[in-house]
């Protein structure tokens, strides 16, 4: 299922799971090395936002 949202992102993954009782997120993105280092990446600004575990996983392909 997808959405297209007009509010700030994390607000509306808060609401997300909130709605559904969700137990846990997972966070599928590309590294960004600088913004995880000084924690601004989305997995980590969603951990201080939703209220439940945020799990982060990292895509790749062979280029």
């Amino acid at each position: 299922e997808g959405r297209l949202i007009e509010d700030h992102p994390l607000d509306a993954l808060k609401s997300l799971v909130e709605e559904v009782g969700a137990d846990e997120v997972i966070v599928l993105t590309d590294p960004h090395y600088v913004e995880e280092f000084f924690h601004r990446d989305w997995a980590s600004r969603a951990r201080h936002k939703v209220g439940v575990p945020v799990l982060k996983l990292f895509s790749h392909s062979k280029a």
